[in-house]
């Protein structure tokens, strides 16, 4: 029953992963900054502008994002052949 749950809490974690890199925007890699960019008109000239910022924002990446849900299915995947295998 417990190698069960602990499988059970594997693939959660590894489902978990999967959603926050798809929420993120599902990039190749893993982002530290964002770019922000506000349009302004100029009051001298009349013009538009544009004023680019990056702004610290984390985004995982698959660089990161991959091992990491690899490795909780791996672990998920053990726990269960043990689970299976201790079965009387």
């Amino acid at each position: 029953m417990m190698w069960k749950m602990m499988a059970t809490i594997w693939l959660l974690v590894a489902v978990g992963i999967v959603g926050v890199w798809f929420a993120h925007g599902s990039q190749m890699l893993t982002k530290d900054k964002v770019q922000v960019v506000t349009k302004r008109v100029n009051p001298d000239f009349g013009v538009e502008e544009e004023i680019v910022e990056w702004k610290p924002q984390f985004r995982l990446g698959l660089e990161f994002g991959a091992p990491a849900a690899v490795l909780c299915l791996a672990a998920g995947f053990v726990c269960l052949r043990v689970s299976r295998s201790r079965r009387p």
